[in-house]
């Protein structure tokens, strides 16, 4: 439950003493709020050389957020929203510090008739569209994600536009210093889209070509039990190529022998679901495009398949089915997840699972979930907790309790 506290004019203008405070205060809100997910699972890794089968506690995207209106009249408003990570709650305090204040969606910006236009960190257009296909299903953790490691090459969250570093090749993301606009809803569409600002540019000299950014749109039609939607996302210069130089990693402008300049990677997604009774089902198809070297590229395209069936009152049984075909063209050099595939087949994977979820209430509900990646004979992708071996299995099973507040 979302706790609304409207600030009292009088005590604004009490305290303050200025009466011009007492019309703006009386239109202010603020609200708390936040969502607990925790895991207890038994994950098997399938690489005994290095990890072993073992059971898992942890939290999944805990978050608190506090987010606040003013409006301004003639439909116009002014709205901030800090949403930050509360995983000490059960991990202890190095994650939490780790994600840092205000580390997830949140901005500060307008919104009328016409629509939202901010600034923030916030997660990009292009997700909007996997999270309307995955739904209830995570999208990268052990338990009970998975399709964005196979379908968006993993995620990156908080992060300004890399041209070497962690969470360059990903593209289930949350963007740091991106501008924002979302539309109304026409009629049952709405548009959506993000670019990031260059901050990063003022440490490249004018000489090097390097100027990455990266820009995201989305389009959705929902209407009844009917949804579409379809994304676009372009990372310029964010260089997934490993660049190494006598063992340490290249910096922005290196002419190393595995660096490269330029480049421009793409991803394209399309989902569509819709409601029968109290069956829903969701499909997603994605494909990207990797500028690895001048001149070579890698490409992946999958498919997934969601349902929820809503079976009776509070009793939900939901099921994934995510297929990643073989990495194709002509790159000698992986980008994140996704190794390069010297004319190799069998470098694809699988991902399904099954949950059953009990609602005890509107905001709290429990539920048990299995879930298996397979890879293919050459492939060699994780659900996060350890690197399998080529060709490897990688099953969760387990327990989860969901709250909101």
């Amino acid at each position: 439950m979302i706790h609304k506290k409207k600030l009292l004019a009088t005590a604004v203008a009490g305290a303050l003493a200025v009466p011009s405070a007492v019309a703006v205060a009386q239109t202010s809100t603020v609200q708390i709020g936040g969502s607990i997910t925790a895991f207890y699972y038994q994950h098997k890794p399938n690489n005994p050389g290095t990890g072993q089968k073992t059971d898992i506690l942890e939290t999944s995207e805990p978050e608190l957020f506090i987010r606040g209106e003013e409006k301004l009249g003639g439909g116009l408003s002014t709205w901030f929203q800090c949403t930050s990570s509360i995983d000490g709650l059960i991990n202890g305090a190095g994650p939490a510090s780790a994600a840092g204040f205000c580390g997830r969606n949140s901005g500060i910006g307008f919104r009328g008739s016409w629509g939202n236009v901010f600034a923030g960190n916030w997660d990009t257009p292009q997700k909007f569209i996997d999270n309307a296909a995955r739904g209830w299903w995570g999208g990268t953790n052990a338990l009970t994600g998975g399709a964005m490691v196979l379908l968006a090459n993993g995620t990156a969250s908080g992060l300004t536009n890399p041209a070497l570093g962690t969470g360059q090749a990903a593209f289930f993301r949350r963007q740091a210093n991106s501008l924002n606009y979302h539309s109304p809803d026409w009629n049952g569409f709405s548009f959506q889209g993000a670019f990031s600002a260059g901050n990063e540019q003022t440490g490249i000299p004018e000489t090097n070509p390097l100027s990455p950014r990266m820009w995201s749109i989305a389009g959705q039609y929902k209407s009844g039990p009917l949804y579409v939607g379809l994304g676009y996302e372009n990372h310029s210069d964010y260089n997934p190529a490993a660049c190494t130089v006598g063992g340490t990693v290249c910096t922005i402008g290196s002419t190393g022998a595995l660096g490269y300049v330029g480049g421009n990677d793409t991803r394209r997604a399309i989902a569509a679901g819709y409601t029968f009774g109290t069956f829903n089902v969701r499909g997603m198809y994605a494909d990207m495009d990797y500028d690895t070297l001048v001149g070579q590229s890698l490409d992946t395209n999958g498919w997934g398949l969601f349902a929820d069936w809503n079976i009776q009152g509070p009793h939900t049984l939901r099921a994934q089915y995510v297929s990643l075909d073989d990495i194709g063209g002509n790159s000698v050099l992986g980008a994140g997840g996704f190794a390069a595939p010297f004319g190799a087949t069998a470098t694809g994977a699988k991902h399904w699972g099954l949950a059953y979820s009990y609602a005890f209430s509107k905001r709290t509900m429990g539920s048990v979930a299995y879930t298996k990646l397979d890879n293919d004979t050459n492939a060699a992708f994780s659900k996060g907790k350890l690197a399998p071996t080529a060709g490897a299995t990688q099953t969760s099973f387990g327990v989860v309790l969901q709250h909101r507040f």
